[in-house]
């Protein structure tokens, strides 16, 4: 899990934060197997009650969009739901608001569709970066795909204006399956604002 950490008046400012080189999971893998299955021929892909218009970027299977909404994370006892309410929990107990509350709220049902723009250029990934490749994810068509992380979410939550969050869910990238690899793979991260006098609190403490 990645807890990622933001200065308030830097992201009011719209001043650059950063740009993401990098992820955890590879991005250099083509899919292999029955997930790389003919893409279907239809000139639409509807999922989760949306219909998208294909185009020269659609690259979704339909064995993966079976594989959609399937939200593993959320069924009572699954594994990757009691990692997810362990953390929770922990997040919940050692962070309080000053009423009392949880300061971290929980976002694990948010739509894996998203748009280009959210999965990328609201994470200032450069447009000739990598990891924009078709090759390394599915496009649904070129302004939607299905996110490659749970970043994807970060501006909106950020701007919805929440301050402390974390983002659970399903993720997608072509990846070929072997022991550390699957096209599916779920991601949990924790985002948290601070303003400026609580980032010099932090330094100098």
């Amino acid at each position: 899990m990645r807890v990622v950490r933001y200065s308030k008046t830097v992201l009011s400012q719209g001043v650059q934060i950063g740009r993401i080189t990098s992820f955890g999971h590879a991005w250099s893998r083509t899919v292999t197997s029955s997930f790389a299955a003919k893409t279907p021929t239809s000139s639409t892909v509807e999922l989760l009650g949306k219909v998208y218009p294909r185009d020269d970027y659609s690259n979704v299977t339909g064995k993966i969009l079976s594989k959609v909404g399937k939200n593993l994370h959320n069924q009572r006892y699954h594994p990757l739901w009691l990692i997810k309410e362990r953390i929770k929990d922990h997040f919940y107990k050692q962070y309080i608001g000053r009423f009392g509350t949880p300061l971290f709220s929980v976002y694990d049902d948010l739509s894996p569709v998203v748009t280009v723009e959210q999965n990328f250029d609201r994470l200032l990934i450069p447009q000739d970066h990598p990891s924009r490749r078709k090759g390394e994810n599915y496009y649904m068509n070129h302004t939607h795909m299905l996110r490659a992380h749970t970043s994807a979410h970060q501006w909106d939550l950020m701007h919805s204006g929440l301050d402390a969050f974390l983002v659970v869910g399903d993720v997608y990238r072509r990846d070929t399956i072997d022991s550390s690899h699957y096209p599916i793979f779920h991601q949990m991260e924790g985002v948290r604002l601070f303003s400026n006098h609580e980032v010099g609190t932090i330094h100098n403490a």
